[in-house]
């Protein structure tokens, strides 16, 4: 069964009260600051309701971002300047100082997080995890000719898994390092390429592109969005006369610009297109879609030829046999973003609804309990106000009113016990209840306020 509430809903003041008790004023503010703070908890509820069904896509989820820290260093093993310090440690001869001498080209890497208070789990995010392909590619020269025809002078890894958003790089990993072994006792250079993942829709955008909305990467919706909020800036919408009569048109801010070669203005006979979207390129927009005129369904197809694949990380580095390690010699930073995880950001996003909810609750219990108190203050004051009524005029008139309040209250007891030959029926329609509505909603108050009922 519901809860039954036995508090008075009935907050409202009669006006002369007011009159009575100066102080009530703060009462009116009171109730407009709760008008409008019910206004903004319903606008911001409506906020709330649309930021939660953008976030359900998992482009909205934001991905981490960071570092990858990349090392480049190679040791050397055998080489004759070492053997010749073991010779003079151990006092042995090498037969031939040469032999077997090998040098090991290591490259590995390392993600440093943007933010220090996030929790990740770098311990599992491995080299691998960030790169799409990675090469070696070693320079043949004079000391090492045999390099040069060889398919040993190339060492290529890629990663031939989708590049799925929902993947997740703790579980396929491959490598914390890729190391590249070789005889050898002179220098070589190489050169590495390191092709890092990514993990959204933006692509590289030509140098045109890029001067005119000044990014250097970005998704094709944003280069659409950009276009179209020039066009609509510099009001370069071409309107065919045809519908220069339709009133939306001749209000619109878009201004009408006649073709130059004179056939803009006539549909029939200039052949226009007749859409709305058709807009006159301005030298810019001419410079970048190569085009004078174009509709918004072509515009996808012009911009094609701005995009391009994403350019590998190109390190240039030179072998160094005359060291036994080179680390710490060449370190490259590369920014980098981890895959989304949308179960870990769909289990954030219900903890943070769930504490809201847990909060909202809260302090709607303690504003529930602040408005029994004030229902049940409201009642007392309307009670007083009805003691001082009553004594007022009791001392006008004692013996008039008693007789008139004796029978008052006796038609009030036969209403509500229904006998001495009253009908129910005939009580309930009097004309009683019409002219004494206030009064029996007062005493039905002081009942409820009593707790009675």
């Amino acid at each position: 069964m519901p809860t039954i509430s036995y508090t008075p809903t009935d907050i409202t003041i009669p006006q002369s009260i007011y009159d009575k008790v100066p102080n009530l004023e703060e009462y009116k503010n009171l109730k407009e600051a709760e008008r409008k703070i019910d206004l903004l908890i319903a606008r911001k509820a409506l906020d709330f309701q649309a930021i939660q069904q953008k976030t359900i896509h998992p482009f909205e989820y934001r991905s981490s971002t960071g570092l990858l820290r990349v090392f480049v260093y190679n040791t050397c093993e055998n080489q004759p300047w070492q053997k010749q310090q073991q010779e003079q440690q151990q006092q042995q001869a090498a037969s031939d100082p040469t032999a077997d001498s090998t040098w090991t080209l290591r490259v590995e890497g390392k993600f440093i997080s943007d933010n220090k208070t996030e929790a990740i789990d770098t311990h599992n995010l491995k080299f691998s995890s960030f790169l799409s392909a990675i090469s070696v590619d070693l320079l043949p020269n004079e000391h090492y000719p045999h390099l040069k025809d060889s398919p040993a002078n190339i060492i290529e890894w890629r990663d031939d898994g989708s590049n799925n958003l929902q993947r997740n790089p703790a579980t396929e990993v491959n490598f914390d390092g890729l190391d590249v072994k070789r005889n050898g006792i002179f220098n070589l250079k190489c050169k590495i390429a390191l092709l890092v993942k990514s993990y959204s829709n933006k692509l590289r955008v030509s140098d045109e592109m890029a001067q005119f909305i000044g990014k250097t990467e970005c998704t094709q919706q944003e280069v659409m969005y950009t276009i179209w909020s020039y066009v609509l800036w510099n009001k370069l919408f071409k309107v065919n006369d045809s519908y220069m009569h339709v009133p939306a048109v001749e209000n619109a801010t878009i201004n009408p610009m006649s073709d130059k070669s004179g056939g803009a203005s006539g549909g029939e006979a200039g052949g226009v297109n007749d859409d709305l979207t058709l807009t006159t390129a301005d030298d810019a927009l001419y410079d970048l879609l190569k085009v004078r005129e174009f509709t918004f369904k072509d515009l996808y197809r012009l911009i094609q030829p701005h995009f391009r694949p994403r350019e590998p990380v190109i390190i240039d580095y030179e072998i160094d046999t005359r060291k036994s390690t080179t680390l710490g010699g060449l370190i490259i930073d590369i920014p980098v973003e981890l895959p989304v995880n949308l179960s870990q950001a769909q289990k954030e996003l219900l903890d943070l609804n769930k504490n809201a909810f847990d909060n909202l609750a809260h302090h709607d219990a303690a504003i529930e309990k602040l408005n029994s108190k004030l229902s049940l203050a409201i009642i007392a004051l309307r009670n007083a106000n009805s003691r001082e009524i009553f004594f007022e005029d009791l001392s006008k008139d004692p013996v008039g009113f008693v007789e008139k309040w004796l029978a008052t209250q006796s038609e009030t007891l036969k209403a509500l016990k229904s006998d001495d030959g009253y009908d129910e029926e005939t009580v309930r329609r009097a004309q009683y209840f019409v002219d004494n509505e206030d009064l029996i909603r007062e005493k039905i108050d002081l009942l409820f306020g009593a707790g009675k009922f």
